[in-house]
């Protein structure tokens, strides 16, 4: 019995030898931008992330361009996720009409669903945050049907601190969700 007490404690001890990894957060920003659409509401369907950018590790480009993850740091929520509902808060604010990620939750059918995406979201040893791919907006109706555009976005990480470079994740989703919300 004594035994098995011992060995539970250094298991324990073991367990908190190596503690959780801390979690970073991307908190919202707010857009200033307010624009008229043509649209009556929009579904946001596919989100795409490269596979380095979805992982649950946070990851960097190193000097020699390789892409590496960041000691025991991981993402507080998936990145598709907290892109997705990033872009859907900005374009409900920007537009002032209905918008919800997919699968739509009215009775009513969306009239425009967009998807996106990424190639590249990276944080680049220079200390800028790139975020590149294509949206494409589909409409059923009007003179348009299909709009597909491309992105290029640099973020800066204003400073050396982890909260600044979830700043500047946020920072890139408000703007691809304005350049969205223009073409709608």
């Amino acid at each position: 019995m004594k035994l098995a007490q011992i060995m539970f404690a250094f298991v324990l001890c073991l367990a908190g030898c190596g503690g959780e990894p801390a979690r970073l957060s991307i908190g919202p920003t707010t857009s200033v931008m307010e624009t008229r659409v043509s649209v009556r509401s929009v579904v946001v369907g596919d989100i795409s992330l490269p596979e380095y950018a979805n992982a649950s590790e946070v990851v960097r480009e190193t000097e020699g361009g390789l892409i590496e993850t960041v000691p025991d740091l991981i993402w507080a929520d998936i990145p598709e996720d907290a892109m997705a509902n990033a872009v859907v808060r900005h374009l409900s604010d920007i537009t002032n009409v209905p918008v919800a990620r997919a699968p739509w939750p009215l009775s009513s059918f969306p009239d425009a669903e967009l998807t996106i995406r990424a190639e590249r979201m990276l944080l680049r040893a220079d200390g800028q945050l790139h975020l590149t791919g294509q949206f494409a907006i589909r409409r059923d109706d009007g003179s348009w049907a299909e709009r597909i555009r491309g992105f290029n976005l640099t973020v800066p990480v204003l400073g050396p601190g982890l909260p600044d470079l979830a700043q500047a994740h946020a920072e890139a989703w408000r703007q691809l969700s304005e350049q969205i919300a223009g073409q709608l």
